[in-house]
């Protein structure tokens, strides 16, 4: 699906951005994924899960955060830190550094590079709480996941763990699936659809918990009609690009995701 170079990077940079930021780190997307499943499906299967080659952070805003406090806000440190310290540069709601593909080395400003060359690396920021004058302050509309409030509100929510010497927050299984489920009918891009299924199987099959647990987890979050039709609009040519992804067959797949409905 992705290239290894691609995940290699991300993985790499993933490591790199971790270690600049102030704990606790909430991590989201595909990372956030491979962070809780990889343990069993290296097991299973003696290789690594899928990676990732977006970074996803997460971040919390009240809806009545004063221009002060989101001036002095987790979101704008990170983005000071990462600017700063890691040489990425704003792109709306996201943060890009540009690699080679043969060197892997950071690509520098008015550097000529021919473009399929080049590997645009994204930070993706997203926010549970979009508050008033945001656009005022960092002057770029986030992306909002309103999911990520039961990440900051409730430990019982989030999964912590160290990793890479930081404290890091994980949203739960169930709510990655969930925030899965959200996005998946929105994806234009089929990699992007592709990487939602293979997740949602990840969760379900490889996490601690068992299937049927998450499902009435998953309850709480996003209503079954609404399940229900995400997962209509997953088709058997989904189901059989995913199968080679992940090494089961496209009927387990299937039969595993339609647990949710």
């Amino acid at each position: 699906m992705y290239l290894e170079f691609e995940t290699r990077a991300s993985y790499n940079y993933l490591q790199k951005v971790i270690s600049v930021l102030q704990e606790p780190i909430c991590i989201l997307g595909g990372w956030a994924v491979f962070l809780h499943v990889n343990k069993n499906f290296q097991k299973a299967q003696g290789r690594p899960y899928l990676g990732s080659r977006d970074i996803d952070l997460g971040f919390h805003f009240d809806k009545q955060s004063t221009l002060e406090q989101m001036k002095n806000s987790s979101l704008a440190k990170s983005m000071e830190l990462l600017q700063n310290k890691l040489n990425f540069k704003p792109l709306s709601f996201r943060l890009l550094k540009d690699l080679h593909t043969e060197t892997e080395e950071e690509i520098q400003e008015g550097q000529k590079v021919p473009t399929h060359f080049t590997f645009p690396l994204y930070i993706d920021l997203l926010v549970d709480f979009i508050p008033t004058n945001f656009k005022n302050v960092f002057h770029f509309q986030p992306a909002d996941e309103p999911l990520l409030r039961f990440v900051f509100e409730k430990d019982n929510y989030r999964e912590e763990l160290k990793q890479f010497n930081k404290k890091l927050w994980l949203p739960k299984p169930e709510l990655l699936i969930a925030t899965k489920i959200n996005a998946l009918k929105f994806r234009d891009k089929e990699h992007k659809k592709l990487k939602d299924i293979c997740d949602i199987f990840a969760l379900l099959w490889y996490s601690k918990e068992k299937s049927l647990e998450l499902k009435e987890k998953l309850d709480y979050f996003v209503p079954l009609t609404k399940v229900k039709k995400t997962v209509s609009i997953i088709n058997q040519s989904d189901y059989q690009k995913a199968s080679q992804q992940l090494n089961h067959s496209p009927e387990e797949i299937k039969r595993v995701i339609e647990l949710l409905i």
